[in-house]
């Protein structure tokens, strides 16, 4: 850890212009760990972006009502996870996790005196296991799992991570492969508990309203592509003309995973009849959205749903969202990092798997399958069902520490 330390004081000194331009003063300040607070027994919650919030979610309401007196934060490490982190409960604080240097991870420990700390899947930070590790504050992984990639690079540099693993006190994983890969690191007290994503607790809109609050009819097609990541959108450009012949009453809503390549996304459609979410033509066929937060509401319109990230290596995205809304899923095979949700789904038969050379075709299958999709749908939310079971799970476990 001395070696580590003494490693991040001068790239900080170097890098604080850059952190200065880059944050407001409020959130450097935050991540600097200074905040207007003072709390005793606190319950930290962090979860570093919007999908990992809005998994933990229903947990964090459970907590509220199980134990009113204990005051709860969620931390997160980007804005729209803060975002969604403050619409959870205005009961909970939420600040941005502060930089993982010595001296702003112990202030902000002094701050929240915490009497437990939840990570929601793997979000390790050296010196916050080390201050917890000093403070004898216990550390409960929930959701846990240890991707493809990230396994390797633990092992190699298990003689870092382990005496900070000590922190943890007990691991919540999602399945067996995980509960596995964190047993062969040296963790203690795993097991397994599903995934809380299934626990998902969206917001229930009636379908031909938001239709019509969009601009589409009730008997549009409409495909929703989800969380897209480069060249899903060239990919499914490729194809368009294709879906257009075949299917007369064809629209698109592409929801890309990250704004800032809005410019790129938009260049592929300059010949197409597109419009932006934030300037709508009734009449355009194909809708980019330029705004974070509305992605479910595209799938609660939709009519299928194809889940990025997927179709080429970048992991996938979580289909529980499209999931809930009853819709069926298109996804590709590069879908690792949420594979667990994806094998529950596939047991039941409500998702297909595709790539760039079906694509066409599964598309216009369930385009004319109007059955195949109801049942898809149905079989979506009976995943669901079958697995919320977890949310009871982590709370046996998190009740332990607490009381």
């Amino acid at each position: 850890m001395l070696f580590y330390n003494l490693l991040l004081i001068p790239l900080f000194i170097i890098l604080l212009p850059y952190l200065m331009y880059r944050f407001n003063r409020k959130e450097l300040r935050q991540r600097m760990g200074f905040i207007r607070l003072q709390l005793k027994k606190s319950i930290w919650i962090h979860a570093a972006s919007v999908g990992e919030v809005n998994a933990v979610k229903p947990l964090v309401l459970k907590l509220l009502g199980i134990f009113p007196d204990r005051r709860i934060v969620v931390t997160t490490m980007t804005a729209t996870g803060q975002n969604a982190a403050s619409e959870i409960d205005r009961r909970i604080q939420t600040f941005f996790l502060p930089f993982d240097c010595f001296l702003m991870m112990k202030r902000f420990f002094t701050k929240l005196s915490p009497q437990l700390i939840i990570l929601v899947e793997t979000e390790f930070w050296p010196n916050m296991l080390w201050r917890a590790k000093i403070n004898k504050v216990p550390i409960l992984v929930v959701n846990g799992r240890i991707s493809d990639k990230s396994f390797p690079g633990y092992k190699r540099l298990i003689f870092f991570w382990k005496p900070l693993w000590k922190a943890v006190k007990a691991v919540n994983a999602q399945s067996e492969i995980n509960a596995l890969r964190f047993k062969k690191l040296g963790f203690m007290n795993v097991v397994v508990t599903k995934n809380l994503k299934f626990c998902l607790q969206l917001p229930i809109y009636q379908r031909n309203k938001l239709r019509n609050e969009f601009n589409f009819k009730e008997d549009d097609f409409i495909i929703v592509w989800g969380s897209s990541r480069p060249g899903e959108e060239r990919l499914f450009y490729s194809v368009l003309q294709q879906l257009k012949e075949k299917i007369a009453n064809l629209k698109i809503i592409i929801v890309p995973r990250h704004l800032k390549r809005l410019a790129e996304i938009e260049s592929i459609f300059t010949v197409e009849n597109y419009c932006l979410f934030s300037a709508p033509k009734k009449d355009a066929q194909i809708l980019i959205v330029d705004k974070m937060g509305v992605l479910t509401k595209m799938y609660a319109l939709a009519d299928l749903a194809i889940v990025g990230g997927s179709f080429f290596e970048f992991g996938g995205h979580n289909p529980l969202e499209a999931a809930f809304y009853g819709i069926p899923i298109l996804m590709g095979k590069y879908h690792n990092s949420c594979r667990d949700s994806v094998s529950e789904l596939q047991k039941n038969k409500a998702i297909i798997i595709s790539d760039e050379k079906k694509l066409v075709t599964d598309i216009f299958d369930l385009y004319k399958n109007k059955k195949k999709r109801r049942e898809m749908g149905e079989n979506a939310a009976k995943t669901l069902q079958e697995n919320s079971d977890s949310l009871e799970k982590n709370l046996e476990v998190i009740e332990r520490f607490i009381e």
